[in-house]
């Protein structure tokens, strides 16, 4: 019963990952979920190591007979295949690269938990079977003792009385219910998975980020601005014709290197790579430096591109963003700019 501990919490966690995986993708997930990969994989192998090493010899004295060697152990293996997936993850930016961890994971956990409990339910070798039924014994005709179906169905149509004994409610034995937790625990976080996938595929009225935010008339935003909206997580960029408009861009603040948010700087100064002069006002990335110009297009640092935006409509000089649905930035960020 030790490792039966282990396992539902494994498959738990590989199942919540499987499921943040399909409502939340985010970049870099393959090395989120290989970190858990490893934890779990330093867990068990601490846990087999102390199995193996059995208790102290004060509890138990030694014997004189050798033991045999313990099989091959796994566990080093899970670690060192979540090291390289950290790794892999560091490198590229999957967003659903957290289900090659998970999906795997969920079924070796599903699959050992199934084994420890048929282990625990199953006989053990030296367990003694039950005894035979005893044959029937007759006395004036009437049959006293339990018989197998067929003989009492015989002796039903030979005309023979036959006695009903009711029995009372029998105990719920350790067995089955070990294998009835099994079943309901893997049945409901199966459901669980689904219903969320479910309820992310048909959403009921999304409000604030993730949904459709209303920024307010076009006469809030003057050209050259740059407003930020905390509902919808974006810059709301007014673009002139000199910034490549015009028109009006929403930028996500969320930097496509590591996800810090982006504020715009007004004071800072920065080479232009397009005209080599130097030009006051940036997106700068507090945590690594990547800088963006007025459209949220990368002139430097170590974010892979330029600035993510979102959908804008325009009606009736009413601005409405749609932060569901995302685009991801290249240089031509500013062609996606909005006319007024």
């Amino acid at each position: 019963m030790q490792r039966l501990s282990l396992w539902p919490v494994v498959l738990g966690l590989a199942l919540a990952m499987i499921v943040v995986a399909l409502v939340k993708p985010v970049e870099h997930s393959l090395g989120y979920a290989s970190v858990a990969l490893v934890v779990i994989g330093l867990i068990g192998w601490v846990m087999e190591a102390r199995e193996v090493a059995g208790p102290p010899p004060a509890v138990e004295p030694e014997h004189e007979e050798e033991e045999p060697a313990p099989g091959p152990s796994y566990w080093p293996l899970i670690v060192a295949a979540g090291i390289v997936g950290i790794a892999g993850g560091l490198v590229y930016e999957w967003e659903y690269g957290a289900l090659i961890i998970a999906l795997p994971l969920a079924v070796g956990a599903a699959a050992a938990w199934g084994e420890v409990v048929r282990r625990e339910i199953a006989p053990s070798p030296g367990q003694e079977e039950a005894p035979p039924v005893a044959p029937p014994v007759v006395v004036g005709g009437r049959v006293l003792m339990p018989v197998a179906p067929n003989v009492l169905a015989a002796q039903a149509a030979g005309g023979a009385a036959i006695a009903l004994e009711r029995v009372g409610p029998r105990p719920i034995s350790r067995r089955n219910l070990l294998r009835a937790t099994f079943w309901v625990g893997l049945g409901a976080g199966l459901l669980a998975a689904v219903a969320s996938i479910i309820d992310f595929m048909y959403p009921r009225g999304i409000v604030g980020f993730g949904g459709v935010i209303n920024a307010g008339s076009v006469d809030r935003y003057p050209p050259g601005t740059k407003t930020q909206v905390p509902a919808g997580r974006f810059w709301l960029v007014h673009l002139t014709a000199e910034q490549g408009g015009p028109g009006i861009l929403a930028l996500w603040w969320k930097c496509p290197h590591l996800g810090c948010t982006v504020p715009w700087r007004p004071t800072f100064t920065f080479t232009d790579p397009g005209t080599g002069e130097a030009k006051q006002g940036w997106f700068r990335c507090p945590c690594h430096g990547s800088t963006y110009n007025d459209a949220g297009v990368r002139v430097f640092g170590p974010a892979p591109r330029s600035m993510d935006h979102m959908e804008v409509t325009i009606e009736n000089g009413q601005i409405s963003v749609n932060t569901g649905k995302i685009t991801k930035g290249t240089p031509d960020n500013a062609q996606f700019a909005v006319k007024v």
